[in-house]
C-alpha cells in the first residue's frame, strides 16, 4: 500500500493542477471577451464615420444663397474636418491602447478606458447627427418660414377684420391699434426683403417678431373692449353706487370706517389710471384680470354692507335681551344684599357660607365693566357689528354662568327659609295630630290605658316643645331644626298608630267576648272567656282579642282572617 502522505501530496498537486487549468481557461475567455469589445468599438467608429455628413455639406453648398448661409456651412465643414483629424484620431489611438492593455492583462484599466472611448464615440455621433439636422433646416429654411408666414397672415387678417367690424368698441384706441396693424404690415414686408436677400439670421428674427406682434394684437382685440367697459362703465357705476350706499348707511347711524372705503376707492382709481395709461401703448398685460378682481372686490363690499345691516339688527336684539337679563341679575343681587344681614343673623351664616354670593357679585361687576367697554367700541364703530356680535355672545355666555351660579346661591339660601316655613307647617300638623290622638282616646270608654301609651304621649309632647324652642332661637340652626321636626313627626305618628291600635283592639275584644258567650257550654270556653275578660279589664286589649279570636276560630273557621282584615 502507498504511504498516506504520498496520497495527500498527489491529491493536493492534482487539485492545484485543476485550479490552474480553470484559471487559464477563465483568463483566456476574459481576454477573448475584451478583444470582442475592442472589435465592436472599431465597428462603431466606422459606422459613425460613414454617416453622410460630408454629402449633406456638399449639397448645402449648391443650395446656399447669401453670405450668412455660406458662413454657417463653412463652419460645419471645419467642425467635421476637425472631428476626423483630431477627435477620431484620438479615439483610434485609445482603441490601439486598449489592445496593449488587453495583452498586458490590465482588466481594471481596460474597463475605465473602454468607457471613455464609448463616451467620445457617443458625443461625436450626436454632434454629426445634429449638424445634419441643422444643414437640412438651412437648405429648406425658406419653405419652412414661408409656411409660418402664411399662417401668421391668415391670423392677422382675421384679427384685422374683427377690428374693422367693431371699431366702435375700441374708443380712443382705434388709431393706436390701426398703427399697430400698420407696423405688422411693415414686418411682413421686412420678411420678404430679408428672405429675398438670403439673410438667414434676419429671417428668424423677423418671423419671431411677427409672432410676438400678432399674438399681442390678438390679446388687445379680444380683451380691450372688456377692459374699456369695465374702466368706463361698470367700475365707475359700482363706485358711484358704493358712495350712495355709504351715505345712506351714514344717515342710518352706520359707520363703515372699519371697511377703509376711502383707501380702497383711491387704490381702485389708481389701478384704473395705471391700466388706462398702459392701454395707450397697448400694454394690457393682466389688465383684464386686475379689473375683474376689482369688480369682484366691489361686489364683496356690497355683500359685507348688507351683512352689516343684519349684524346690527342681531346686535340690537341681543343687546336688548342682554340688558334685561343684566338688570334682573342686578336687582336680585341688590335685594339679596339688602336682606343679607337679616339672613346671616336669622340662620347664623358665616363669611365662608356667603363666599359663593361674593364671587357672583365680583363676576357681575367684571361683566358690567366689559359690557360697557363693548358699548364704547360700538359707539366708535371702528369694527364690524359681526365682531361686536361675537363679543356680545361671549359676554352672554358669561352672563348665563353668573345667572346659573346666582340661581344655585338663591336656592341654597331659599332652602333655609323653605325649611323654616316647612318646620312651622309641620309643627301645626303634628300638634293637631297629637290633639286628635288625645280626643280619640278620651272618646272611647275603656277600663285602662296602658303605661306605654302615656310614655309615647310624653315623648311626643317633648319633641314638639323642642321644635318650638328651635324656632324661637336666633339664629335658627336649620340642620338642628330639621332633626327636631323629623323626630317629633316620627314620635307623633308612632303615638297615632298606638292610639289607633288601642281603640280598635279594645272595641273588637269587648264585642267578641260578648259574641263568644254563646259557646260557654264547656269548661274550656268558660276558662278562656274569663281569662280574656280579666286581660281586657287590665288593659291588655291585644292579648284579650287574640285569646277570643283563637277560641272562636275553632267553632267558626275563617273568623280570624275576617277580624285581621277589618283591623288591618
Amino acid at each position: 500500500m502507498k504511504n498516506p502522505k504520498t496520497i495527500i501530496i498527489i491529491v493536493v498537486v492534482g487539485f492545484i493542477f485543476i485550479i490552474g487549468i480553470i484559471f487559464f481557461i477563465y483568463r483566456k475567455l476574459q481576454k477573448k471577451a475584451m478583444l470582442k469589445k475592442i472589435n465592436n468599438l472599431d465597428v462603431l467608429c466606422n459606422e459613425i464615420l460613414s454617416i453622410p455628413l460630408q454629402n449633406e455639406i456638399d449639397k448645402a453648398y449648391t443650395y446656399a444663397k447669401g453670405e450668412q448661409l455660406e458662413e454657417k456651412i463653412n463652419h460645419y465643414q471645419k467642425t467635421y474636418e476637425n472631428l476626423k483629424s483630431v477627435s477620431f484620431k484620438e479615439i483610434e489611438d485609445m482603441i490601439t491602447e486598449l489592445d496593449f492593455i488587453v495583452n498586458n492583462n490590465r482588466r481594471l484599466e481596460f474597463a475605465e478606458k473602454y468607457t471613455l472611448v464609448e463616451l467620445e464615440l457617443a458625443k461625436n455621433r450626436y454632434l454629426i447627427n445634429h449638424m445634419i439636422e441643422e444643414i437640412k433646416e438651412l437648405t429648406s429654411y425658406e419653405d419652412k418660414y414661408r409656411g409660418i408666414i402664411i399662417k401668421l397672415k391668415n391670423k392677422y387678417r382675421i384679427l384685422e377684420r374683427e377690428f374693422q367690424s367693431n371699431k366702435d368698441l375700441y374708443g380712443v384706441f382705434v388709431d393706436t391699434i390701426s398703427m399697430q396693424f400698420e407696423n405688422i404690415e411693415k414686418r411682413f414686408s421686412d420678411f420678404e426683403a430679408v428672405i429675398n436677400e438670403n439673410l438667414y439670421n434676419e429671417v428668424v428674427l423677423v418671423v419671431h417678431s411677427l409672432e410676438g406682434m400678432i399674438d399681442h394684437i390678438g390679446v388687445v382685440i379680444l380683451e380691450l373692449p372688456d377692459i374699456l367697459v369695465l374702466v368706463n362703465d361698470l367700475i365707475p357705476s359700482r363706485l358711484k353706487e358704493l358712495e350712495s350706499v355709504r351715505n345712506n348707511m351714514a344717515s342710518e347711524g352706520f359707520s363703515l370706517n372699519f371697511m377703509k372705503l376711502d383707501y380702497n376707492i383711491k387704490e381702485i382709481e389708481r389701478i384704473e389710471n395705471d391700466i388706462v395709461d398702459r392701454s395707450k401703448v397697448l400694454n394690457i398685460d393682466n389688465s383684464l384680470i386686475e379689473l375683474k378682481t376689482i369688480l369682484e372686490f366691489l361686489d364683496s363690499l356690497f355683500k359685507d354692507i348688507e351683512k352689516e345691516k343684519i349684524y346690527r339688527k342681531d346686535f340690537d336684539t341681543t343687546s336688548t335681551s342682554f340688558n334685561e337679563r343684566l338688570a334682573s341679575v342686578k336687582k336680585t343681587l341688590h335685594d339679596m344684599n339688602n336682606q343679607l344681614e337679616d339672613i346671616k343673623v336669622l340662620y347664623g351664616l358665616k363669611e365662608e357660607d356667603l363666599k359663593d354670593l361674593e364671587n357672583v357679585g365680583s363676576e357681575y361687576n367684571e361683566l358690567v365693566k366689559n359690557y360697557r367697554s363693548l358699548i364704547r367700541k360700538v359707539k366708535k364703530q371702528d369694527n364690524s357689528y359681526g365682531l361686536f356680535n361675537k363679543t356680545l355672545n361671549e359676554l352672554g355666555m358669561v352672563l348665563k354662568k353668573i345667572e346659573d351660579n346666582l340661581d344655585l346661591t338663591l336656592k341654597s339660601l331659599g332652602s333655609m327659609q323653605d325649611d323654616e316655613e316647612r318646620a312651622r307647617d309641620q309643627l301645626e300638623e303634628v300638634q293637631e295630630l297629637l290633639k286628635s290622638c288625645k280626643r280619640e282616646i278620651q272618646s272611647v270608654k275603656i277600663p285602662v290605658v296602658a303605661n306605654n301609651y302615656f310614655i309615647e304621649l310624653s315623648e311626643a309632647n317633648e319633641a314638639i316643645l323642642e321644635i318650638i324652642k328651635e324656632l324661637e332661637k336666633k339664629p335658627i340652626i336649620i340642620k338642628t331644626l330639621n332633626t327636631r321636626v323629623d323626630t317629633a313627626r316620627d314620635l307623633v305618628f308612632k303615638l297615632y298608630n298606638t292610639t289607633k291600635s288601642i281603640v280598635n283592639n279594645a272595641y273588637f275584644a269587648e264585642n267578641l267576648i260578648v259574641y263568644a258567650n254563646r259557646y260557654r257550654n264547656t269548661n274550656d270556653v268558660n276558662k278562656i272567656l274569663n281569662k280574656a275578660e280579666i286581660m281586657f279589664y287590665k288593659g291588655n286589649y291585644d292579648g284579650s282579642l287574640k285569646l277570643v279570636v283563637d277560641m272562636l276560630e275553632k267553632y267558626e273557621p275563617g273568623i280570624k282572617q275576617k277580624v285581621n282584615e277589618i283591623i288591618g
